[in-house]
């Protein structure tokens, strides 16, 4: 099975890198369309949150952004098909990076660093253009349930370079990777119950974050800074850079984790606000927080 699926992707992946770039956002966009309108696979959810996000838009904006939602999706997997063809040409081709100089003033703080992250835009793209960044990146992740699936996405992920840190007994690996004054990304847009989230507020609503981000960064003092990409109207992808989230001391441990983790969460709520047509409306954001 998983050499099936390795040909298969391959073979998608020559295909898609052959096409012209207009070409692959066309064929994403149709993608994405087909998905809404013919497979309507977790549609209802996508407008239910955005309702519940911007409960002041009308069912008209609504419907628009949900279906130019999904077109991002197409597009995200069209571009996920050109990761073994990522080389530093088509790098220089298909992206732009913004607040480069951020990063390189966190790094040279010579403490490892965090990169605070989110599913928008094309997320697994960017995941792999650290290696021409000449960043060493780690990425704190999950697994598929379908293990043939899985196993091809981590092959098709450390190919480019990015180490994986399973959610399960990551502590060491984390804190190895900081000392070693590499990256650790946390994608912390996803629900997380207890024990291991906090409760926090997200677009006015409680739900639960993961805590870990705010726990190794008080531990470590390591900077965090919030990454992130966006698919720009003439078909390249813009990586942003933002400054630094000051950690703030509010007194104990689980203050501090509860604090920060809000204010992580605030910062990628602001991020999306300005790009809601391109993160994860299908995620089930909102589940009950139940201790």
């Amino acid at each position: 099975m998983i050499w099936f699926l390795t040909v298969l992707i391959k073979g998608l992946s020559w295909l898609v890198a052959s096409l012209p770039r207009g070409l692959q956002v066309f064929l994403g966009r149709v993608l994405g369309s087909f998905w809404f309108y013919v497979i309507p696979i977790r549609r209802a959810t996508a407008i239910e949150n955005l309702h519940l996000a911007f409960p002041q838009w009308s069912e008209g904006k609504i419907r628009t952004t949900a279906l130019r939602n999904f077109q991002n999706y197409g597009c995200g997997f069209v571009e996920f098909c050109l990761l073994p063809h990522l080389d530093e040409k088509r790098f220089k081709k298909l992206f732009v990076v913004e607040g480069r100089d951020i990063l390189d003033e966190a790094m040279k703080k010579n403490r490892g660093l965090f990169f605070l992250t989110l599913h928008i835009g094309s997320w697994e793209l960017m995941s792999a253009t650290c290696a021409a960044l000449n960043i060493p990146l780690s990425v704190v992740t999950k697994k598929f349930k379908a293990k043939s699936l899985n196993q091809v996405w981590v092959n098709l992920r450390v190919g480019r370079g990015i180490k994986l840190i399973r959610e399960e007994k990551s502590t060491f690996d984390i804190l190895r990777a900081i000392r070693s004054q590499q990256a650790v990304g946390f994608i912390l847009d996803q629900f997380m119950g207890p024990p291991v989230g906090v409760k926090t507020t997200f677009f006015g609503v409680e739900t639960g974050t993961a805590a870990g981000l705010a726990l190794f960064a008080g531990r470590t003092q390591a900077p965090v800074v919030p990454v992130y990409n966006v698919r720009l109207s003439d078909g390249r992808i813009k990586i942003v850079f933002e400054p630094e989230v000051q950690f703030l001391e509010q007194g104990s441990i689980d203050r501090n984790i509860s604090f920060m983790t809000q204010r992580y969460t605030s910062k990628l709520e602001e991020i999306i606000t300005k790009y809601p047509e391109q993160w994860l409306w299908i995620h089930r954001r909102w589940k009950p927080f139940r201790q």
